[in-house]
């Protein structure tokens, strides 16, 4: 059973969908003047070559600022949705956030919590609703921390933090969503098997994962 895509992932799948339909709309624009110039200008028998009337020069620069205009348009329109997503992922949000500190490696990723500090391997637990800020970087080569039903990623990088901020979605109490975490970039040879899993809890479920942890992390110390 697929989980349902996190907020964020259904704006830019939208945005990606508009972009399709406007590209498909102005292909099937281009293709039909296409045929129906090549039927309307096509050289008939008896008329001299170059000779079909094209339309006055006027008529043509009123056109061509036409098609200027309109493309400016829909490049415009499309930057500004895409310049409303981009600070979602990019910019510092107001209000409280999680941090977790991402570190690849070949072939794996370590999550830690340095609120809580907390320690895990290939799995990153987080609540629902929540602004989660991840501090991303790689402990050998270049790496990137894709979690991928989200629609964004960003690098990882040895001897650099970069930042993702994210906001993970509801869930209903005692259960939890699973997501997977991927590395985009060629790696080495275990970078297909280089997945992690998000599972993304109630506020309550993962406060008492957080004090589990911690209990065994204060037993495991002595």
């Amino acid at each position: 059973m697929s989980q349902p895509l996190p907020p964020i992932a259904v704006d830019w799948n939208n945005l990606f969908n508009l972009a399709a339909y406007i590209a498909l709309i102005a292909v099937a624009v281009v293709m039909g003047a296409l045929v129906i110039f090549a039927i309307k200008y096509r050289e008939k028998k008896g008329q001299p070559k170059f000779a079909a009337e094209l339309g006055s020069s006027k008529s043509r620069a009123r056109d061509a600022v036409v098609f200027a205009a309109i493309s400016i348009m829909i490049l415009v329109s499309l930057t500004a949705a895409s310049y409303r997503l981009t600070p979602n992922a990019r910019f510092m949000p107001t209000g409280n956030y999680l941090t977790v500190d991402v570190t690849a490696f070949q072939w794996a990723f370590r999550f830690y919590y340095p609120d809580e500090n907390i320690t895990t391997i290939d799995q990153l637990n987080l609540p629902a609703d929540t602004v989660v800020m991840f501090n991303v970087t790689s402990s050998d080569v270049m790496h990137n921390f894709y979690p991928e039903q989200f629609r964004v990623s960003i690098d990882a990088i040895p001897g650099r933090y970069n930042i993702l901020y994210v906001t993970t979605p509801s869930v209903n109490d005692n259960s939890s969503l699973t997501y997977t975490i991927r590395c985009k970039e060629l790696c080495g040879i275990g970078h297909p098997y280089m997945v992690a899993s998000m599972v993304i809890m109630s506020p309550s479920s993962f406060n008492s994962w957080i004090s589990s942890q911690q209990a065994a992390n204060t037993t495991a110390g002595g």
